[in-house]
């Protein structure tokens, strides 16, 4: 039985012990991280969710419907059950629609409290946000302190240049990320730190995340998670 007990706080040692990342290729660990894409094309189950933002705040539970083209669905409930909001995102754009109320409609563009929409689905599927691929050839890729890994992308004809700032834990033994700061680096500058937590067991999917700029956050814990549709 000893043996048994030190082996377990062997194992559980080793899961959550400081990893060393820069022992290894920059733009093979930001291929890793991004190549979580290729995982799953759906999920829907529920959540916990906190907002704050100028124009909107509450903690409330939610339905939540998410896919790998960018789409995703919130239905906001109250504790009954009853519906009390629609939240729609499809791409760059939003829209918060109350049943049976029309005239409280509210569609918004580019952000929501200062958080970029485009990464609106993956967060909530698992996926931690990337750089847009195209910009990843001519980026610039270096370690920073503390085991950061930088990420830097130049500016182009339709995007301004963007700063990625991973931070990692152990997850069995690999490099797991558990926090990323972006910051938008042209003439309007912009800062949205992301923080995830409790990997699931099997997946290593955060099971809780947060997204925070000066304007507004977001707080999501997942309740229960229905299904994952996977690629073929």
């Amino acid at each position: 039985r000893l043996f048994l007990v030190v082996s377990l706080m062997a194992l559980a040692g080793c899961a959550h012990s400081k990893f060393t990342v820069k022992t290894m290729d920059p733009k093979a660990l930001v291929n890793q991280i991004c190549s979580q894409r290729d995982v799953a094309r759906s999920i829907k189950g529920s959540v916990w969710m906190k907002v704050k933002s100028n124009d909107a705040s509450g903690q409330f539970p939610a339905d939540v419907v998410a896919d790998g083209d960018g789409k995703l669905s919130l239905e906001v409930t109250n504790l009954l059950g009853g519906t009390e909001a629609i939240i729609t995102v499809e791409g760059s754009q939003y829209r918060i629609q109350v049943p049976n109320k029309p005239e409280r409609k509210e569609v918004g563009y580019g952000y929501w409290g200062g958080i970029p929409l485009r990464w609106a689905s993956d967060v909530f599927m698992g996926y931690i946000p990337c750089p847009m691929a195209k910009n990843l050839p001519d980026a610039q890729f270096q370690f920073g302190k503390d085991e950061d890994l930088v990420v830097q992308t130049i500016a182009s004809l339709d995007s301004e240049p963007e700063r990625f700032t991973y931070r990692f834990r152990s997850w069995w033994g690999k490099p797991w990320v558990d926090s990323v700061k972006w910051e938008r680096l042209g003439a309007l500058k912009l800062t949205v730190e992301f923080k995830f937590d409790e990997p699931h067991a099997d997946t290593g999917i955060p099971q809780k995340w947060e997204a925070k700029s000066v304007q507004g956050e977001v707080k999501v814990r997942w309740k229960e998670r229905d299904s994952i549709s996977k690629r073929p």
